[in-house]
């Protein structure tokens, strides 16, 4: 005797009703990346992050097969940008291009629009580097001591890629432990600042090396000395501050790449393997070695642990200075 019509129909769907959960759990996820890429610099066109996001996003575009689009969201010393990652969906397709300023400017302003060791992680350092100090040609000086003496006699302004950056607290390290004098002038970011130094705007600039070499071999700046406490390998007779005259002074910086907080571990792995070949490639090495940087690649885990270790180096250093916006 067979089973009633209606008991074949309720039997099929249990069959279904069980079916589909596992049918939703094997569905396949797209590989990443399957749409265009976004790197965010939260700074103007023209400075060494904005060098560093285009030298990697071409090759980037090549490997993938996706645009990989670079998005200049200059303001507020970096953190207009950042926030607008902070607040991306967390999963790859918005990236940060990032300097130590991701860490120093939201310690130097009352309030911030994000939290930097919760709402991000690092993803690839690309390279690490000692700021410079330069000058404009006609500033009478042609050493750290004789811009020193300089300062004592005439009033001086200086400039960096923004308020909270490495080469603001680079000017401000050397007002305290020289005891000179300088007038701060702020830009929206390395871009506008370079240019008006090289116009004279403004006398001395603390910079990231990429974007400043080119015109120092010009003989548009005058460079003076870098900021670390160990010499640049690519410009070996180029003395530190600290040689110069300023015994115990040394700053330096850093870039890489940011992500939001929760971007799944293979969109990170994928993302950190491609960008580290092309800077350690021969063509990025030369090119990042040229201008007066170091490139490094590592892992995510690595990037983060610098971010930790400079945000607590930097939080003391900006509390002692009682450093914040002018």
């Amino acid at each position: 005797m067979h089973p009633p019509r209606s008991q074949f129909m309720a039997l099929a769907v249990v069959v279904c009703a069980l079916a589909g959960p596992v049918v939703a759990e094997t569905k396949p996820v797209p590989a990443f990346p399957s749409k265009p890429v976004r790197i965010v610099v939260p700074y103007a066109p023209g400075g060494g992050l904005d060098i560093l996001a285009r030298m990697i996003s071409q090759p980037l575009n090549e490997r993938w097969g996706v645009p990989v689009i670079v998005d200049n969201r200059p303001g507020a010393s970096g953190m207009v940008g950042s926030q607008i990652v902070a607040r991306s969906a967390p999963d790859g397709y918005t990236l940060a291009m990032c300097s130590v300023e991701f860490l120093t400017a939201p310690l130097v302003y009352k309030q911030s629009p994000y939290d930097t060791l919760k709402d991000f992680i690092g993803v690839v350092q690309t390279a690490s580097q000692s700021y410079l100090l330069v000058i404009h040609p006609s500033v009478p000086a042609q050493s750290v001591r004789e811009l020193i003496a300089l300062s004592k006699s005439r009033a001086l302004n200086y400039t960096s890629s923004g308020i909270g950056g490495v080469g603001h607290l680079s000017g401000e390290l050397l007002k305290r432990m020289s005891g000179i004098e300088m007038v701060y002038v702020n830009y929206k970011g390395t871009g506008p600042a370079l240019t008006d130094t090289i116009a004279g705007q403004v006398q001395v600039m603390f910079v990231n090396p990429l974007p400043a070499v080119p015109h120092i071999k010009a003989g548009r700046l005058r460079l003076l000395a870098s900021t670390d406490s160990k010499r640049i390998a690519s410009m070996p007779d180029l003395v530190t501050i600290a040689e110069a005259g300023v015994p115990g002074f040394s700053t330096s910086g850093w870039n890489g790449l940011m992500a939001p907080a929760g971007t799944p571990r293979e969109a990170v792995k994928t993302i950190n393997t491609a960008v580290a070949a092309i800077i350690r490639s021969p063509h990025g090495t030369e090119r990042i070695l040229a201008g007066g940087a170091e490139p490094v690649g590592g892992t995510p885990e690595e990037l983060t642990a610098l971010m930790r270790s400079d945000h607590r180096r930097w939080s003391e250093i900006i509390r002692t200075m009682k450093i914040g916006p002018e």
